[in-house]
């Protein structure tokens, strides 16, 4: 059964810090250069000096992005800018926005989820990950000792006894925290009360956890829960690096939404479009649009899955479409199992970035986003090749892969939207 508790959170100073959006930001893991170098201009306590900090040319192992990250840290805690609460809470977060047209709302909690190897199957993950950010992440908890965004995670509890008490909460409560930034409104409130948080955590035995957004920094949660345990004599359970700060939300919750991740590809060397149209002539129909609407309209009508867009730069835009979805399987890696043969990324990756152009190197090949105007004008810009344009994948193929033990391809999901960044930290210890 997951465990979990509440903590004393650490939060922005309102009487120091009057905007909030001016200090928050996405995750580090989607934020760009230009974003990064926008955030450090907008205030000088914008926890984007925390979490994704300037690179320098005289860096060395004394003074570099982490330890900057840490003096930011303690001097921000020493001068009030962050204030730790006094009494244990959870936090319930509510983010309301719009998509396709319609007003969606998503609420869940922030709690402390206890760190389990995924071979308990307590929590499980859905996606592959890399292992730059990784290490990257470590090294940034190992100087700040702090939980500086949440894990996204899922629970599944078709009753809603869970999300009555959040609602009922929110009813008596007003929030402490409401913002809204790039037209998304994010609310806050602490729950304290004993008896509340007891019975969430009753409710909540039994479940599996499925990580939604975060899989790198829970693994990175899980080395340095390592790395610590290595430093320490006498160890006991309840330490605080056994535990990882996450954001929990019911897979029924009527917000939850999870749009598609497009691939932007880089080609090394000489580069033919027309040969690699040709090469995805054989497995895929190729259809060619005039615009990308017509293009992306293509999609939206087809039901059925085993379709993908592609854009080749120059106003050339196709859809493709499976020929022989029960065929293909013979050309995708042998050693995949079925679930994952079956999921259009997994397709997209073996078959037509693999093996029909050739690229090896995902890591520094491909770009994603979940932005189709953002990868059609990287392409226009030369700065990649190609692009191709996904559907969502479902959250019951997530739980399936998970409750199976296999991941997915990396950044098949993106769940919308992000979760802010600074809203609540959590410190892990000031010592060793």
């Amino acid at each position: 059964m997951p465990d979990i508790r509440a903590f004393c959170g650490i939060l922005y100073n309102p009487k120091k810090i009057k905007d909030l959006k001016y200090v928050v930001t996405e995750p580090y893991d989607v934020i760009s250069p230009a974003q990064q170098r926008d955030y450090y201009n907008t205030h000088p306590h914008n926890i984007i000096r925390l979490i994704l900090g300037r690179h320098y040319s005289g860096d060395n192992h004394k003074n570099n992005q982490y330890t900057r990250a840490k003096r930011f840290f303690i001097d921000w805690l020493k001068k009030e800018i962050l204030l730790r609460d006094e009494e244990p809470a959870i936090y319930i977060y509510a983010q309301s926005f719009s998509h396709n047209n319609r007003r969606r709302a998503r609420t869940g909690f922030i709690i402390l989820l206890k760190l389990e190897d995924f071979a308990k199957n307590t929590v499980l993950p859905h996606e592959n990950i890399f292992s730059q950010p990784v290490h990257e992440r470590l090294e940034l908890l190992k100087v700040t000792r702090a939980n500086l965004s949440p894990i996204f995670a899922l629970f599944s509890e078709p009753q809603g006894r869970i999300n009555k008490l959040l609602s009922q909460h929110k009813r008596d409560h007003r929030p402490y925290i409401t913002l809204k930034k790039d037209k998304i409104t994010h609310k806050l409130w602490r729950m304290s009360n004993k008896r509340k948080i007891a019975a969430i955590k009753k409710l909540l035995k039994g479940k599996q956890i499925f990580i939604a957004d975060g899989h790198h920094r829970y693994e990175s949660a899980l080395n340095y829960k390592m790395y610590m345990q290595r430093k320490k004599s006498r160890l006991h359970r309840s330490a605080p690096f056994n535990y990882v700060m996450t954001y929990l939300v019911a897979t029924a919750d009527p917000g939850l939404t999870i749009l598609p991740t497009h691939r932007v590809i880089k080609i090394k060397g000489p580069f033919n479009r027309d040969e690699s149209i040709s090469n995805l002539s054989k497995p895929f129909e190729v259809h060619k649009f005039s615009s990308f609407d017509k293009m992306f309209s293509y999609m939206r009508q087809s039901k059925s899955s085993r379709i993908f867009s592609a854009y080749f730069g120059k106003n050339r835009f196709y859809g493709l479409r499976l020929k022989d979805p029960k065929g293909v399987y013979k050309l995708i890696d042998q050693k995949s199992p079925g679930l994952l043969k079956d999921l259009d990324v997994t397709i997209l990756h073996s078959l037509i970035i693999e093996q029909i152009l050739n690229i090896g190197s995902l890591e520094e090949s491909i770009y994603y986003t979940m932005n189709a105007q953002e990868a059609i004008k990287l392409v226009d810009q030369d700065e990649y090749q190609l692009a191709f344009f996904l559907k969502a994948t479902k959250l019951a193929q997530v739980q399936r892969m998970a409750k199976a033990g296999q991941r997915m391809p990396h950044k098949t999901t993106y769940f919308y939207p992000k979760l802010l960044t600074g809203l609540v930290i959590n410190q892990l210890g000031t010592k060793d």
